[in-house]
């Protein structure tokens, strides 16, 4: 079973990612090329929340396994 924190973080990184996506094409998509610099700054800001919860997710899962040696 998973634990709360990884649900939290997988839930929560996948939101971030999606705005992340929806901002970006905001950003990109503006009529004006000098105007939109606030999407391109929330994309930013989505994209790195995204990554911190992807880190937090997998670095939670390293070493969770025990090696039984050869040697035992």
């Amino acid at each position: 079973m998973k634990s709360l924190k990884d649900i939290l973080a997988i839930v929560v990184g996948i939101i971030a990612a999606i705005g992340a996506i929806y901002y970006f094409y905001k950003f990109v998509t503006f009529p004006d090329p000098a105007g939109g610099q606030a999407s391109g700054w929330i994309a930013l800001g989505l994209a790195v929340v995204a990554f911190v919860c992807g880190l937090i997710y997998f670095l939670g899962h390293v070493n969770k396994e025990e090696e039984i040696h050869i040697t035992q």
